[in-house]
């Protein structure tokens, strides 16, 4: 040992010694007292929070398998009827024979007599999807006349002439004679004059289900069901309060013996489906992120107790951030509590483990031991408060209250802690070694313009992926064919119509007859969407018509002289060979004009109880609700509306319509929460720094990570969406913190070149990396689990990691000192 190094080595022992009565008085940064408070309080707190947690945790309260977390709350399906899906076996067509309508071989025939036990069985908490197809076609034959809109009572006075009557008896008796009429399908005793074809440009106003019969649309069965086209499946509705294990049972003992399979199709069973992979698949995940952390911190740190603290201490917060969001009921605060661990949820909290290290590590080189940083990181999350996503909103506030506790914890418990653990004497040399930064500004500038210009390039072409279709690992087979043969349930909108005002419904018996009434306006406006925009239209307002219209028809009506032409038609009827008496409930019924089809007749007919299942609410408080199934895939309608049209419509709202919008404002609310957190990113940095030159080289850093993140996910064929806003705003606010620290390294290893004291003293960039490594860890946890959403968080948030750590070496301190350059004024130069 030299003899500079033997005083250097005195000097160090002589200062500890000196500073032994002083250390003996503290624990930490905090005097002893004090530091054994806050450790006692946080020994308590995360012990009843974990109890709490393993409680919550055994009564399946914990994780929630709901998927409409993302969508904003007016959007979200207001009812998840159970569907019972009935699927006629083969083995039993097999073995089942008998000829005829009656053939109990024939798929129809067994499900009729499954959908017969299931209303046996359950009574009234089986609801008609539909309107059963008898009573529609006695409603539509008693009124067909006054449901022709009057722009066509001009044709049908053509019809009911005496040469086209004429015509149209003398087709109807070839037809008759025919030796194929009895296997065409056509019913003429209900419409002898084609009257009926008069109301094809009303398709999806009239009926349940928009497609004609024998079309690969799912019909309506005679008890109101759906069959599907391929006539072996059908479905049955549901109105229960019993639990979904309940009704499974019942279901299954009211088909026993028949040959068919039951499936109960229950938003509850799915989401508790889910709750279960989530706990098991979060519990690996965390594990495998904790396993990580510190292993990194192990290798590098080399100190086995420290880590192990701080390992403690990240769980503790992961424990308190699951408590809070979670356990407790925040009502004072608006509700702001996440609602359960969401298959969003978890990957964030996750990623608040990697994130919740930076303040552990101590990477001091913005503001006063390093509060800038912190913040920074706090704050990455605020700008989500400014987008539409409920569950995001919440996030803004829980992560940065996490962050913020992560701090605490790892600032004033964890070094307490240590201390008061054995540990190997303290090594800092970590700290100091490393990469030295070198400003290079023009390779710089060209690499962040570059992945700046490829992301804005990649951006448009990723697929745009709903927030009601978060990707799960498995999804129930019995949905899948429920969306093949049925239709898909993100697709089905809802449109609300409530009673007119008091004053002008005194002539209505009932508020329900009120609100049946307006909805007869709102069907006439939703049809327009039929076919190009929905598929059908789904309401009890399509038939009947508004008091004023029906007035107005009857007057238009009363001009045709209904009486006179079906006289004329008894008589060619007569003339022609025809019984006459074959079609006298047509004549009956465009005879009898008196008789409209007015709400209140059909809540008084058979139409009653299905128009009941509309109705919500109670007394005067009551509304019908129609709804609409809009053609489209994953959840994103195939025809998109603009902000005009659908200010044109009633007021649509389903998580269909959500998507819709969002899919069209997506670049534009990314872009709003982008530039909110690059600016407050550089905000936090310049008030860290009191450097705008390094801010700015942040800012553009965090751009150029975002951008090179879209293009590695469109290279990689992935998707954009409301799912993938969280971690492009983590990483851009990630890379911005690097490079800051990296420029303030650079700066200060520039200043202090050439002097041995200079080369030795601030951190080095092995904890920076250290630091930017972390979240990486989170990620690669991520992207090892077995949910496919949060595969792809973790893929973004690593390949921002990576290229944050790049960027923040090399581009930041390059730009900064461009800025530098850019401020600094010339030198004037001095004459000779």
């Amino acid at each position: 040992m030299s003899e500079g190094q033997g005083e250097a080595k005195g000097q160090t022992t002589a200062r500890a010694r000196a500073d032994e009565p002083r250390a003996a008085a503290r624990l930490g940064p905090l005097p002893r007292p004090l530091a054994l408070v806050i450790l006692g309080v946080w020994a308590l707190v995360t012990l009843v929070a974990l109890v709490q947690l393993i409680q919550l945790d055994r009564a399946s309260s914990l994780w929630s398998g709901a998927l409409d977390s993302l969508v904003p709350e007016v959007h979200r399906a207001s009812e998840g009827r159970p569907l019972v899906l009935l699927r006629a076996l083969p083995d039993g067509l097999e073995s089942a024979d008998g000829p005829g309508d009656d053939d109990p071989s024939d798929p129809r025939t067994i499900l009729d007599e499954a959908a017969f036990a299931i209303e046996e069985a359950l009574g009234e908490e089986r609801v008609p999807l539909a309107p059963p197809r008898t009573e529609i076609t006695r409603w539509l034959d008693a009124h067909a006349l006054y449901l022709l809109p009057i722009e066509t009572h001009d044709a049908l006075a053509e019809r009911l002439s005496d040469a086209r009557m004429l015509a149209e008896v003398q087709g109807l008796d070839a037809r008759l004679t025919s030796p194929l009429f009895s296997v065409s399908g056509e019913q003429p005793r209900r419409d002898p004059l084609g009257v009926h074809e008069l109301a094809k440009g009303e398709a999806g106003r009239l009926g349940h289900v928009a497609e004609a019969p024998g079309s690969h649309g799912p019909q309506v069965s005679a008890s109101g069901d759906l069959i599907a086209a391929s006539g072996d499946r059908a479905l049955i509705a549901l109105r229960s309060d019993r639990t979904a294990n309940e009704l499974r049972a019942e279901l299954e003992a009211a088909v026993d013996g028949l040959p068919v399979s039951v499936a109960l199709i229950d938003p509850r069973l799915s989401e508790a489906a889910l709750a279960t992979q989530l706990r098991r698949d979060a519990a690996t995940a965390i594990v495998a992120c904790c396993a990580g952390l510190i292993l990194a911190l192990s290798i590098v740190v080399r100190r086995v107790v420290p880590v192990l603290v701080m390992g403690l201490g990240l769980a503790s917060v992961w424990v308190w951030l699951a408590w809070a969001g979670v356990g407790l009921e925040l009502e004072s605060l608006g509700g702001l509590g996440l609602g359960g661990l969401g298959l969003p949820s978890v990957a964030l909290s996750i990623l608040v483990l990697g994130f919740g290290c930076d303040a552990g590590l101590r990477v001091h080189e913005l503001g006063a031991r390093g509060w800038a940083g912190t913040l920074v990181v706090a704050g990455a999350l605020a700008p989500l408060a400014l987008s539409p996503y409920p569950l995001w909103q919440r996030w803004a506030l829980w992560w940065a209250l996490a962050c913020l506790a992560a701090a605490l914890i790892m600032r004033l418990v964890v070094p307490a802690l240590v201390e008061l653990l054995p540990s190997s004497p303290a090594d800092s040399e970590w700290r100091r070694r490393g990469l030295r930064p070198k400003p290079i500004a023009a390779l710089a500038v060209l690499v962040c313009v570059g992945l700046s210009a490829a992301g804005a390039w990649a951006a448009p072409q990723l697929p745009y992926r709903s927030a009601a279709r978060l990707p799960v690992t498995e999804l129930d087979p019995h949905e899948r064919e429920l969306i093949e043969h049925f239709f898909d349930p993100t697709m089905i909108v809802t449109a609300s119509t409530t009673p007119a005002a008091p004053d002008e419904q005194t002539s209505f018996d009932t508020p329900a007859a009120a609100a049946l009434d307006a909805a007869a306006e709102t069907a006439a406006q939703l049809a327009v969407l039929v076919p190009d925009t929905a598929r059908r239209v789904d309401t009890p307002g399509s038939f009947v018509l508004p008091r004023a219209e029906l007035e107005a028809r009857k007057q238009a009506l009363a001009k045709l002289k209904l009486d006179d032409r079906m006289a004329a038609l008894h008589e060619l009827l007569v003339d022609q060979g025809l019984r006459a008496e074959a079609f006298a409930e047509f004549v009956r019924g465009a005879t009898d004009i008196e008789d409209l089809p007015s709400a209140q007749a059909a809540l008084d007919g058979p139409l009653g109880p299905w128009i009941s299942a509309y109705l919500v609410g109670e007394g005067e408080e009551v509304e019908l609700r129609a709804r609409v199934e809009l053609r489209g895939h994953d959840g994103l309608p195939r025809a998109a509306l603009s902000a005009a049209q659908l200010a044109e419509l009633p007021s649509l709202r389903g998580p269909a319509i959500a998507a819709m919008v969002d899919a069209r404002e997506f670049d534009r609310r990314l872009g709003v929460v982008v530039v909110a957190g690059l600016w407050l990113t550089a905000f936090l940095v310049w008030l860290g720094t009191g450097s705008l030159g390094i801010a700015l080289a942040a800012a553009l850093v965090g751009v150029a990570c975002e951008g090179g993140v879209l293009l590695g996910l469109s290279l990689l064929g992935q998707s954009t969406g409301p799912h993938l806003v969280p971690a492009l705003v983590l990483v851009g606010a990630g890379a911005g913190l690097t490079g800051a620290r990296a420029c303030r390294i650079a700066a200060r290893t520039e200043a202090q070149a050439g002097t041995e004291s200079g080369t030795q003293s601030g951190p080095g960039t092995r904890p920076l990396l250290l630091g930017a490594a972390c979240p990486i860890i989170a990620a690669a946890a991520l992207l090892s689990s077995a949910q496919p959403l949060w595969r792809e968080l973790g893929l973004a948030v690593g390949i921002g990691g990576v290229l944050g750590c790049g960027l923040g070496l090399f581009a930041a301190p390059g730009l900064a000192s461009l800025f530098a350059r850019l401020r600094r004024p010339a030198k004037p130069e001095v004459s000779s």
